[in-house]
């Protein structure tokens, strides 16, 4: 227990009440609770434009890692996080942000910028949360705050796509009142919002269009229990540089599943996306 409590940085009794959270939050959320993707998204090549996310994060590693629920962004700082090398090395961002997926219910995406280790030597291989990280006051889990500390991911390496790691219903009535990206348009009965390990684009880099909204593929549950697969009516939430789309549909009944193809949408280090799927929650932040 000695070298638990040393390990950790905190008692047992802690270690015990912080899994009684999550259990209760997986209860009532249907979904894990904790850490669900460490993406290592650029290699030494963030832009000069990254400067405007994290100061000094130009020529630095990104590293956008996914939260299962919306955080409470007063308490977020570097110290949170411990990126450790494959050979062992522990690390600490240089900074981190919420930005860009800073709308209402994107705020578990964060960016990792700083020095991670080297892709072709000592690349990262797992992100662990040691700081005191907790969920949104207002969208708390299962009645309370939950804290995030001691939830751990395997980094996805440099070299692979981006894939989708969470899709939520948000009823119309919900949808954001000011988000800086596009909006679905009016009459659409049900959004599913889905949020990729890291940010997609086109590899032109453009932003997805008509032909990727084909592309989306959505499980349905009818009212007799069968299930359909349909495309959305619209694609939106797009034009701010994040890693999350609306899909826009026209129907009531619930979605259950989204998948994409494979060769389609690229990060930024231009790795194609492989086949991907996703279960969709049922809208819990």
């Amino acid at each position: 227990m000695k070298v638990l409590k040393h390990t950790l940085g905190f008692s047992l009794s802690t270690v015990i009440l912080w899994l009684v959270v999550l259990q209760s939050a997986f209860a009532a959320t249907g979904h894990p609770v904790g850490l669900l993707s460490a993406f290592f998204g650029l290699d030494n090549s963030l832009p000069f434009r990254a400067n405007g996310l994290c100061l000094g994060a130009s020529g630095k590693d990104g590293m956008p890692i996914v939260l299962s629920h919306t955080i409470d962004a007063e308490t977020l700082q570097s110290e949170d996080f411990q990126i450790i090398t494959q050979s062992g090395v522990k690390r600490t961002p240089h900074c981190v942000t919420l930005r860009p997926a800073q709308d209402e219910g994107e705020l578990r995406t964060v960016l990792l910028t700083g020095e991670f280790g080297d892709a072709s030597d000592d690349p990262p291989a797992t992100v662990r949360i040691v700081g005191d990280l907790l969920s949104g006051g207002m969208r708390s889990v299962a009645g309370v705050r939950v804290n995030f500390r001691g939830s751990q991911a395997a980094v996805i390496p440099l070299e692979a796509g981006p894939s989708l790691v969470l899709a939520e219903r948000i009823p119309v009535h919900q949808l954001p009142r000011e988000t800086r990206g596009s909006a679905c348009p009016d009459g659409v009965q049900q959004v599913v919002r889905v949020t990729w390990a890291g940010g997609v684009r086109l590899p032109n880099r453009g932003d997805p269009g008509d032909a990727e909204l084909e592309l989306y593929r959505v499980a349905i549950k009818r009212e007799d229990g069968s299930t359909d697969e349909i495309a959305p009516v619209a694609l939106a939430d797009l034009g701010d540089g994040d890693n999350n789309h609306f899909l826009c549909l026209d129907t009531v009944d619930p979605a259950v599943s989204v998948s994409f193809p494979a060769g389609h949408l690229v990060d930024p280090n231009q790795d194609l996306n492989p086949d991907t799927h996703v279960a969709v929650n049922p809208g819990v932040n």
